[in-house]
């Protein structure tokens, strides 16, 4: 053994390697929420912005209006331009699970979603076991910034409560994917009592819904120029299904989380956080950029690997072992 005998290199090349990615995702955070701060405070109205939508949709509702047709106002870009309509588009449950804020004025429920959401993510990275500076994974950030309800719906489902995870599905519908793949068959159950006796009940409300769907469809194409799923491109859509369809067969926790971001009709880029319970280090490098289909393809890539990962690695570990028993080397040691 040489000068370098007891020296611990797989600590150092870990650690290396979580300094890396951190500052690859505070780069990417930056370039995903930093134009928010141009021409500082006028765009700062994103802050929260997404909270204030779906605080909007309740109060309407129970003014007598359409939920669908209520909308937030965004400074525009272009200078001199009039401000840009956002308008909310969750189902009936996600109008009724902000129906009990709905007194409360936008600055104050702002600042109280911006707390809880703030909580949620590092509740979410503590379930999930992983470091603080991972609320710097940028779909993270951005949906903490803008204050955007899947935050608050991810912590649900990873809560304990089968109580809590029940209004999961109500933040955002497309929780129910992996509550299927984590079994929460409780949660599920109540749930689907809920939103059935809601349309028993509210019936004008899913009336209305059922009137305005095309149109709400319609706008979320438009507001998200097709997001960022495979659900933009049919024939990459058939590649992705297929390859969520065989992880399913071997893993059917891991494609329930991935089929958010890889196959929901226009997904958001913070979707990608639901990949968290399954994250390796390449699914985060690549859903850490910002650009359309990305996702998708990425985690083909990882469905790829995980079928051929156990015979690479059985191979990788006996050349591995081979190696450092001719150089001699003992446990993490180095000549």
């Amino acid at each position: 053994m040489g000068r370098f005998s007891g020296f611990n290199w797989r600590w150092v090349l870990r650690m290396a390697g979580q300094e890396a990615l951190a500052i690859w995702f505070a780069y990417w955070s930056w370039q995903t929420i930093g134009f928010y701060f141009d021409n500082f405070p006028y765009h700062m109205d994103m802050l929260g912005f997404d909270c204030r939508l779906y605080l909007h949709a309740a109060q309407t509702w129970l003014a007598g209006g359409d939920p669908w047709a209520t909308y937030a106002l965004q400074h525009s870009w272009a200078s001199g331009a009039p401000d840009l309509r956002f308008y909310f588009t969750g189902p009936p449950p996600t109008v009724l699970a902000f129906v009990p804020f709905a007194w409360l004025s936008d600055g104050v429920f702002t600042v109280g979603w911006m707390t809880l959401t703030v909580a949620a993510a590092f509740y979410t990275l503590q379930r999930l076991h992983l470091p603080a500076w991972w609320v710097l994974f940028p779909p993270m950030a951005q949906a903490v910034f803008v204050g955007n309800p899947h935050v608050v719906c991810l912590a649900l489902i990873l809560s304990g409560s089968s109580l809590l995870r029940a209004l999961a599905p109500a933040a955002k519908a497309y929780a129910v994917l992996p509550m299927i793949g984590e079994r929460q068959w409780r949660a599920l159950a109540v749930f689907a009592l809920a939103a059935a006796l809601s349309v028993v009940i509210l019936w004008p409300l899913w009336a209305r819904y059922t009137t305005d769907y095309a149109q709400i469809q319609a706008w979320i194409i438009s507001a998200t120029w097709g997001g960022f799923s495979a659900t933009r491109d049919p024939w990459l859509f058939v590649v992705v299904a297929a390859a969520i369809g065989a992880l399913a067969l071997i893993d059917l926790r891991a494609a329930s989380w991935l089929a958010v971001p890889a196959l929901w009709p226009a997904a958001e880029y913070f979707y990608a956080t639901f990949a968290l319970p399954v994250m390796t280090p390449l699914l985060a490098v690549l859903l850490a950029v910002p650009i359309k289909q990305l996702p998708p393809i990425a985690i083909v890539l990882y469905v790829l690997w995980r079928f051929a990962g156990p015979p690479v690695q059985t191979h990788l570990t006996a050349w591995a072992a081979d190696w450092r028993a001719r150089a001699g080397i003992v446990g993490d040691q180095i000549p």
